[in-house]
């Protein structure tokens, strides 16, 4: 009984009324997808995908009519023994059957809509993604759903507002996929500008991992990111108890119960923002549920509550702050039977246990039953994941949230494991091509500056007055391209400097992985830009000079005819030739500069591996030079 008073004085019946549920509450409408194994050949088998869309439709139920969700998935044997009276509603999730439910429950939103009531429809994945060319998909039993599918099947239902929950990799990009040829990341602030022109009536919360994989826990018996967004959804994100979650709300909540997992790999990260772009906008109002049991939380203590079913399947966690009132919304077949457990407090190997109790009620933990032992958690390699809601969260950790997050750079999304190490290996060939490009240019910025000076020493060496004007002019255009050029090589992005500043920042743990390799990325182009303004600058000198290489033979050809001496023929033709020297080393830089840059950073942003780079190299060597070309092209 002394484990008992402490949490009965935490979890006693809140006097503040909870806030009064709308007058008119808007039709709610669910279709929620689940699939385990994608179409796609190799794709990893899910376990519990079908367990997260189970417990979606539970919830859903809570909010709508009978009939207003649609279940499409397929139950394995453990979860048809979970949820028996699933079993004869439930269909494939298939394109076909997602097309026929889009086409049902339009129908019936179209007919409430005429009765005059707004209506939010959901519209939940839980399962296998994909990006391909920059545009995400998920993964149906039969096919790719991609973004095109998700926004006419949007636009079929023709909800007033519409609600996207994506549990899936890349899922970022299917709600805004990335332009092709554009870049291998994207920001929220790609997600607004897409969503305020395509679907500006359509809030979207989306795992934005990258990885080829869904990370599952077997105690949680579902997927990382649904277990909390759910938990959140029955009220743990109520930071304000107004009994409205908002897009803001589920955010914070989400980001804050995962803080504590030492591996970043295995914390649920969110994009979450409202219809009207707003994130201030309510994703679920639960004064409006239609039949559920409420549990009061208390606000004086804080508290961390995890909550199971009378099968032991866990429902929902929760770490609140002191001073935040809660009021949890659960499914009645839920409530009943349930057992509450505090993990880390004084009673942790007790769970308490709720009997019968009826939709609608209202209940305390003074309600359940004593405590009984529960059995010692099981351990292995997900124990980490045991720090999920570690962290208490309410309404100073949300502001603290709020305030950290606005001074913190843009998140990037879209970046994977896979692709920082391909980054890895782009940025060590740069700095390789780099540096023999750089010894290369040099013999070539050599040759180019001493033929242009060589030209304009013959001209004043000749000792006519037209001469001298000839080479005062060709030394001071040598000089100032040779300069302008020189400097601009002085301006070109330091690729040694890169790699190193790549490296330390893939070694700092505090440094978001997503965030450096897309500074890099935009270093690349910048370089990119830079390398190619340089070479269309380079090949329009080179055939500058090569019009004075033509004009100077030219000069010799007529001063042959003429009879003129031939050594002030040869003196034209030495301009002639070193002109030509000078045009044909800036044409020549102009052409290499593009192969080896361009090519790297093109196969950066369309080339699923790295490939063996075309290098062009010159090697300084006894008597010459040796020109060596390799690579796969």
């Amino acid at each position: 009984m002394r484990f008992l008073l402490p949490l009965l004085a935490a979890l006693m019946l809140s006097t503040s009324a909870a806030g009064e549920a709308p007058s008119s509450p808007p039709a709610v409408f669910a279709l929620v997808v689940a699939n385990n194994q994608g179409f796609a050949p190799g794709r990893a088998v899910l376990q519990y995908a079908d367990d997260d869309g189970a417990k979606y439709h539970e919830f859903f139920s809570m909010l709508t009519e009978p009939g207003d969700v649609v279940l499409l998935t397929g139950l394995d044997a453990d979860t048809r023994r979970l949820f028996p009276a699933l079993e004869p509603e439930v269909r494939a999730p298939s394109s076909e059957n997602v097309a026929e439910a889009a086409r049902v429950l339009s129908a019936r939103i179209a007919e409430v809509k005429r009765a005059g009531r707004e209506v939010d429809f959901y519209f939940v994945f839980a399962g296998h993604g994909d990006v391909d060319q920059g545009r995400g998909f998920l993964e149906l039993s039969d096919r790719a759903f991609d973004a095109e599918d998700l926004q006419a099947l949007l636009r079929q239902v023709d909800a007033t507002r519409a609600h996207v929950i994506l549990d899936s990799c890349n899922s970022f990009f299917v709600v805004s996929p990335r332009k092709a040829g554009g870049r291998r990341y994207a920001t929220p602030e790609d997600m607004t500008r897409s969503l305020a022109q395509r679907l500006p009536a359509v809030g979207v919360l989306l795992s934005t991992s990258a990885e080829a994989e869904v990370y599952e826990w077997s105690e949680l018996q579902s997927g990382v990111f649904s277990h909390v967004v759910r938990s959140g959804l029955m009220g743990a994100a109520d930071a304000d108890g107004d009994g409205r979650i908002t897009y803001a709300e589920l955010e914070a909540f989400a980001s804050i119960a995962a803080r504590e997992i030492p591996n970043p790999l295995f914390r649920p990260r969110l994009f979450a923002l409202g219809p009207g772009r707003s994130p201030q906008a309510t994703l679920v109002d639960l004064r409006a549920v239609r039949s559920a049991v409420t549990l009061r939380v208390d606000a004086v203590p804080p508290v961390r509550l995890t909550l199971r079913d009378a099968q032991g399947l866990r429902w929902a966690d929760l770490n609140k702050e002191a001073g935040m009132p809660l009021a949890l919304r659960l499914p009645p077949r839920v409530a009943r039977g349930l057992e509450v457990e505090r993990p880390g407090g004084p009673d942790t190997a007790r769970a308490w246990t709720l009997g019968e109790v009826a939709p609608g009620a209202t209940v305390e933990l003074a309600s359940f039953s004593l405590p009984r032992p529960t059995p010692p958690a099981a351990r292995g390699v997900q124990d980490q994941l045991r720090s999920l809601f570690a962290t208490p969260f309410g309404p100073e950790s949300l502001a603290a949230f709020e305030r950290a997050r606005s001074a913190e750079p843009a998140p990037v999304y879209g970046i994977s494991l896979a692709e920082r190490e391909r980054m890895r290996q782009l940025v060590e060939t740069f700095s390789t091509i780099e540096r023999d490009r750089r010894r290369t240019e040099t013999i070539l910025f050599g040759a180019t500056l001493v033929s242009s000076l060589g030209t304009g020493a013959f001209l004043l060496a000749e000792g006519d007055r037209d001469s001298r004007v000839q080479g005062i002019s060709a030394l001071a255009v040598s000089l100032l391209f040779s300069g302008a050029d020189l400097l601009q090589q002085l301006r070109r992005e330091d690729p040694e400097a890169l790699l190193r500043e790549f490296h330390a920042s893939q070694a700092d743990a505090a440094v978001d992985p997503g965030l450096a390799v897309a500074r890099v990325d935009y270093r690349l182009n910048r370089f990119l830009a830079q390398e190619r303004y340089i070479r269309r600058r380079l090949e329009t000198v080179g055939y500058i000079y090569m019009g004075a290489a033509a004009l100077f033979l030219g000069i010799a050809e007529v001063r042959r005819a003429n009879g003129w001496p031939g050594g002030e023929v040869r003196e034209a033709e030495r301009a002639a030739l070193l002109a030509a020297v000078s045009g044909t080393s800036n044409l020549l830089r102009a052409r290499y500069t593009g192969s080896a840059t361009e090519h790297l950073v093109r196969q950066w942003n369309s080339d699923p591996e790295l490939r063996r780079l075309p290098r062009v190299v010159v090697v300084p060597s006894s008597g010459g030079a040796v020109l060596a070309v390799g690579g796969v092209f």
